[in-house]
């Protein structure tokens, strides 16, 4: 049985410029309370996040670490819910054409 708490993000492709910007990377995750494990399979990191856990500041973190590492962000419309709508769907910011696709 699944656990429907728990959803995937995959992370493909990603390129980092040294090792200490790999390592704060992963640094970045394991700081994320949602986030339950990650592990590589091949070239993709799969990510396991506690949706029950994800919060506003989580989000924002999950936001700004897909932009800093060019990760597409239209994934993350998986914890669009009405706790986020009244910032989450704010037309003008920097995620919003990626993740709605409008």
């Amino acid at each position: 049985m699944m656990d429907m708490s728990v959803t995937e993000l995959e992370v493909s492709g990603v390129r980092f410029f040294s090792e200490f910007d790999e390592s704060a990377f992963f640094e970045w995750l394991d700081k994320l309370a949602c986030v339950q494990k990650y592990v590589g399979r091949g070239k993709t990191l799969h990510i396991a996040i506690n949706k029950t856990a994800m919060d506003e500041a989580n989000l924002r973190e999950f936001l700004a670490l897909f932009r800093r590492y060019r990760i597409p962000m239209q994934q993350l419309i998986v914890f669009d819910c009405e706790e986020f709508a009244g910032w989450f769907h704010d037309s003008q910011a920097y995620w919003y054409k990626e993740i709605f696709n409008q």
